[in-house]
């Protein structure tokens, strides 16, 4: 029996070594798939575990500069739009007397108000934004590669740099909105008859006069919005000044700040629309009236309480370019 089964292995060897070399090559084929496939899958998870992660980061970072961005409008609101501006002692002279010099004022006074209200808030918003996600980006990094977390003061420190807008800033904007709305405002008499479509043409000739400046407020949006500082000692605090000055000078985000402004522009008009007496529900802009006449009406429809509410609901930082240069800055920084 021994020697039947030596020849039967003696005549088949070559298929036994055959066969075995294929089970084994077949074997370690498959338990590489499986490995491959194990690790392909423990990967992905990791990576849906970190998009999560990131996600969710990334959200909570939103919710807080919206929450933030709110708080700075109406403290912005509060602190300079409720003090300034307003053109109730100008009626209370214009009742005494009716004195042009007054009517200069007042227009100048209401329309400036108007453009400073679209382009402040568009700056406050863009420049929180980008401060706020590259802060939000940077911390997530830390925190996913075990890194030094970025201490409390450094943070407060950064985003002290935007009180500068609200206290001094906003104040230089005032001055240079000001001259371009002089330089259109005062060529309608205050006699001439107005509708909306003549009234939206002189806010657009404003907003194309301040985009073709050298001098735009976007274009050295930084100088307005934050604090003109020396080299500071720490090195972390300064990248993050310094990323944040060159992202403000970027023109993508120079091209969604005009974006927000000319929305902003149009939502002006809507609310100078409802507030528009005597309209047609078809043809609105068919009401002429003195330009005198169309004063109070903006006035109206950029009015500031003193707890400040106002009038004018612009909603930059609900834009939908708004939340996707949110997006592309804390990607850009968190992953950096």
């Amino acid at each position: 029996m021994y020697d039947s089964v030596k020849k039967f292995v003696s005549r088949h060897k070559r298929k036994f070594i055959i066969s075995g070399a294929l089970f084994c090559s077949t074997a370690y084929v498959v338990y590489t798939i499986k490995k491959k496939l194990a690790e392909k899958k423990d990967k992905e998870s990791r990576e849906y575990l970190e998009r999560s992660r990131r996600q969710q980061h990334y959200e909570a970072t939103e919710n807080t500069s919206n929450r933030m961005i709110t708080e700075f409008v109406k403290q912005l609101h509060v602190k300079y739009f409720a003090k300034n501006l307003r053109i109730e002692n100008i009626i209370d002279k214009l009742k005494k007397q009716n004195d042009l010099a007054l009517w200069e004022e007042m227009r100048i006074c209401v329309f400036t108000r108007a453009c400073l209200l679209v382009y402040a808030e568009t700056m406050l918003v863009i420049t929180l934004k980008i401060q706020l996600n590259l802060l939000g980006g940077l911390v997530y990094k830390s925190l996913s590669q075990d890194s030094p977390p970025i201490c409390s003061k450094t943070q407060e420190d950064y985003l002290l740099h935007f009180s500068y807008f609200i206290e001094d800033g906003i104040r230089r904007l005032e001055e240079y909105l000001h001259s371009k709305v002089i330089k259109y405002v005062q060529q309608v008499p205050i006699q001439e008859q107005y509708n909306l479509q003549e009234l939206e043409k002189l806010f657009f000739l404003i907003q194309t006069e301040i985009a073709s400046d050298t001098d735009s407020p976007f274009r050295c949006i930084d100088s307005y919005m934050l604090h003109q500082m020396p080299q500071v000692r720490e090195a972390l605090l300064q990248d993050m000044v310094n990323e944040t000055r060159e992202l403000l000078k970027n023109d993508e985000i120079i091209s969604v700040a005009r974006y927000c402004t000319s929305h902003s522009f149009n939502k002006l008009m809507d609310a100078i629309t409802v507030n528009t007496p005597n309209r047609s529900a078809n043809l609105p802009t068919t009401v002429k009236m003195p330009f005198a006449k169309w004063l109070p009406i903006v006035d109206r429809s950029t009015k500031v309480t003193e707890s400040g509410d106002c009038s004018l609901k612009q909603n930059v930082h609900l834009d939908a370019k708004v939340k996707v240069l949110s997006a592309n800055v804390y990607e850009a920084f968190c992953s950096a």
